[in-house]
């Protein structure tokens, strides 16, 4: 299974972008969900409406969607594309869990994307953790780094907690997002799914995916030449000493 959430999990669009792109490439296909009503503050994430010359077309509300996709060679996937909820965290995770244990999910990949003051130059990087200590030469192996970190987490980590007593693998992968990035940064959407490829044995061509990420390098560097205030940005931060900053 591999999930990607909006909210705070979904700097640079990493989570749920990346997700889509694989329901999208895959071809997979919708069966199910959770409904998010009892979990979601709509205060907080309005559901989106669509009217045409009065009429109302169209309403959706915030969604957690699974896909299926049936490989050819024994890899078949479960996609969650959904919302990070804003409350009982701990009944969502078990609803998780549920059609994990119905489907024989052997394991299961988080997805999230982190601000970090980072310049376009720099490699993208991706963190790892896992509830597994057998999976970490594993992840070694593929060039993420081991996380390190105390702090604030997300829904993943409730995810990760529960399936470890119930003897569900679960790795998580983040990367990091220059924090003047506004929308889709493909290029960190590219570097995970490499690692999600590396760790799954799907396969599937992300050349379309590099492309996109090069396409949007040079329009973003084309407008840094047009903003002074981003430039000035981006030479500060090339004048920094900074180390790394990991999430879960």
């Amino acid at each position: 299974m591999i999930i990607g959430m909006d909210g705070w999990v979904n700097a640079g669009k990493v989570s749920t972008f990346s997700v889509k792109y694989l329901v999208d490439k895959l071809e997979a296909k919708r069966f199910g969900e959770i409904l998010q009503g009892e979990f979601h503050d709509y205060s907080i994430q309005r559901p989106h409406v669509s009217i045409k010359e009065g009429l109302i077309r169209s309403y959706i509300p915030p969604q957690s969607v699974f896909y299926y996709w049936k490989g050819r060679e024994g890899l078949n996937l479960i996609l969650l594309l959904g919302v990070e909820p804003y409350v009982n965290w701990p009944k969502y995770a078990d609803a998780i869990l549920k059609v994990a244990e119905e489907m024989n999910v052997e394991r299961i990949y988080t997805i999230g994307g982190y601000l970090a003051n980072i310049t376009l130059d720099e490699e993208t990087l991706i963190s790892s953790t896992t509830n597994n200590e057998k999976l970490l030469d594993e992840l070694k192996k593929i060039g993420s780094v081991l996380t390190q970190y105390s702090g604030p987490t997300s829904i993943y980590s409730e995810i990760m907690w529960k399936c470890k007593t119930k003897g569900i693998d679960v790795v998580s992968l983040w990367s990091a997002v220059p924090a003047y990035i506004d929308g889709v940064y493909p290029k960190a959407a590219y570097y995970i799914l490499k690692k999600i490829v590396a760790l799954t044995g799907l396969n599937i061509d992300l050349t379309d995916l590099k492309r996109k990420a090069e396409s949007f390098r040079s329009s973003l560097e084309r407008r840094i030449i047009k903003q002074s205030e981003l430039r000035r940005l981006l030479k500060n931060l090339g004048k920094e000493e900074r180390k790394p900053t990991y999430i879960l």
